[in-house]
């Protein structure tokens, strides 16, 4: 039987333990000496008195309970128990599609990191199975072997990049060789889950749809993307965007999702295809066509294992430490003020009693339930550009600090960050109500309304900023490229005015035509009257249509690289983008 959990850790902190009980006598004798050189035959009179006494004792304290922290750190274990063993026999493969056309953003950011998402949600909704990761494309390469450890999964994961591999393509065949070779010494239900967009271009892939049906491995395809499709981003090392992948006649590619060939492969393994919509519903989809296989577990009689025995000395060492603080070098006395009434104590007993208080307030157990563990961790998602993440992370912490507009704020500059402005707009209204934020709020609310085509309310957003904060430079400079904006909307066209004076005047001349020859009447000018007003504003809105679909394809080019985007727009005449974010 071992004693202690950790030995190793136990002969560390006794060699520390030691040596620091050396340097406490080494320093109390060096104390001593000077106070009897200081003092002479006084302080042998003085040594001996029970202040000296008391002192003595809280160092005792004070080092025994050290010893027992040291103690309660290396795992004491006594006694056993008997502990279930289940054995796994479900095992599911994971295969993600890495190529260059998992890099297209018709899903937002893109592809490979909805996938992403999907992959950590599928660990977390199969913690009882084993579960492995292959990354593939022209070629296929085991990123994580058949494991139940979910933090190895997400960290294998995180490393999935577009164009990650050498070979480009996408083949299938490649990975189900290589998920088949996984699954080879394994018995029970195997299962590959296939990440893709669908476009294969494998030669061999009704053999190795052979090989897989002769193994019973079972494939459930998961389709990544919109049958439209969307251009495929060549993009440098930092991720800025340089060029649209074009083939070999020059022609940019067009990459879209292919679900007959996805719906094939898993008919031809009795599985089933799945659309991607957002990685909860679909891990849980992806979960409950698993289950329908009936995955075998077997459960063993069990094993025995000692009794972890840490709390007896850590307790014990708490006590002894609560007691050391009672204990002062010139006793203790209390004074309870009654009618008539006094009782000699002294203060150090109080401040045990507040100190006791303190620790039994449940006050502290709410502080530890706040939201500021989920707010930090959307600030880590936010400056990782996992904007989803962040806005899950802070909706969290708002739902236990309703009342923080920092909040409203955080989640409203994450829904910025997806080009969802309308929602972002109106978190950020919310988040206008609290003075402190108000600033920083109203600023972003009108870039919001700014990129949304509203240059209006972006005006009157900005002067609110400035009316909390006038000195904010950013807000001035936003502000008077609004107000740009608003005029050049307001403002006619100089070509609209010509076009509108040349009709005019042959409206005048077939009125006068038309008084001349005597005909025509006053329901024969309203309609004509009527049709010219139509039609101007049908033009008006044509031309507001596509100023703003300009703009939007503008943004959209720039929008890899927020620093691109602030040049571009200072070039422009535009007004920056400026993110503002509540530190946690």
């Amino acid at each position: 039987m071992e004693l202690f959990r950790y030995p190793i850790t136990l002969a560390w902190l006794a060699a520390a333990f030691a040596v620091l009980v050396v340097f406490r006598f080494k320093a109390e004798e060096r104390r001593l000496e000077a106070a009897r050189r200081l003092l002479g035959p006084a302080f042998d009179r003085l040594g001996a008195g029970p202040e000296a006494a008391r002192r003595r004792l809280r160092g005792l304290l004070y080092f025994t309970a050290l010893g027992l922290l040291a103690v309660a750190a290396a795992g004491p274990q006594w006694g056993v128990e008997l502990s279930p063993i289940t054995d796994l026999k479900g095992n599911v493969v994971i295969a993600v599609d890495t190529s260059l056309s998992m890099g297209a953003r018709d899903l937002k950011p893109d592809r490979l990191f909805n996938a992403r998402l999907l992959l950590g949600a599928i660990a977390r909704k199969f913690e009882d199975y084993r579960i492995g990761v292959v990354a593939f494309a022209g070629e296929a390469y085991v990123q994580c072997p058949l494991t139940t450890d979910q933090d190895a999964i997400t960290y294998f994961a995180s490393a999935l990049k577009p164009g990650m591999l050498p070979s480009q393509g996408t083949d299938f065949s490649e990975a189900i060789d290589t998920t088949l070779g996984m699954l080879f010494r394994y018995g029970g239900q195997k299962v590959l889950v296939l990440i893709t967009d669908g476009e294969d271009h494998s030669a061999g892939l009704d053999t190795a749809l052979k090989a897989a049906a002769g193994q019973n491995l079972k494939i459930f395809t998961v389709g990544i993307g919109t049958p439209d499709g969307e251009l495929v981003p060549m993009t440098d090392s930092a991720g800025n965007t340089l060029e649209y992948k074009k083939d070999k006649s020059g022609k940019t590619v067009v990459s879209r999702m292919d679900e007959a060939a996805l719906m094939k492969i898993a008919s031809r393994t009795g599985a089933a295809y799945l659309r991607y919509t957002d990685p909860d519903s679909a891990a849980e989809a992806v979960r409950s066509a698993v289950a329908a296989l009936d995955l075998e577990k077997s459960r063993g009689k069990g094993r025995s294992v000692y009794k972890d025995r840490y709390q007896w000395p850590l307790a014990a060492a708490l006590l002894l430490l609560l007691i050391e603080l009672m204990v002062m070098e010139k006793g203790f006395r209390l004074v309870f003020k009654l009618p008539d009434l006094k009782l000699p104590f002294r203060k150090g007993g109080a401040a045990a009693l507040l100190l006791f208080a303190a620790l039994c307030s449940p006050s502290s157990s709410a502080l530890a339930a706040g939201p500021g563990p989920d707010a930090r961790k959307g600030g880590s998602a936010y400056g990782k550009k996992d904007w989803p993440a962040a806005v899950e992370y802070y909706s969290r912490a708002k739902q236990k600090a309703p009342a923080d507009k920092r909040l409203d704020l955080n989640i409203g500059d994450a829904y910025y960050r997806q080009e969802d402005y309308a929602k972002a707009g109106e978190l950020f209204e919310q988040a206008a109500a609290s003075p402190k934020v108000a600033a920083k709020a109203n600023y972003n609310r009108g870039n919001a309304l700014f990129r949304s085509g509203d240059a209006a309310g972006a005006v009157a957003a900005y002067r609110k900023a400035l009316s909390f904060d006038p000195k904010d430079e950013n807000a001035k400079f936003n502000l008077q490229k609004a107000l740009e904006q608003k005029k050049k909307n307001s403002c006619p066209n100089p070509d609209d005015k010509k076009d509108k004076d040349k009709k005019d005047q042959e409206k005048k001349k077939q009125d006068q035509d038309k008084k001349e020859d005597g005909g025509g009447g006053k329901d024969d000018q309203e309609k004509e009257k009527r049709k010219e007003q139509e039609k101007k504003k049908a033009e008006a809105r044509e031309r507001s249509r596509q100023i703003l679909e300009m703009m939007k394809e503008k943004e959209k080019a720039a929008a890899r690289d927020p620093e691109a985007l602030r040049q571009a727009a200072m070039k422009q005449g535009k007004p920056p983008p400026q993110d503002r974010l509540e530190d946690w």
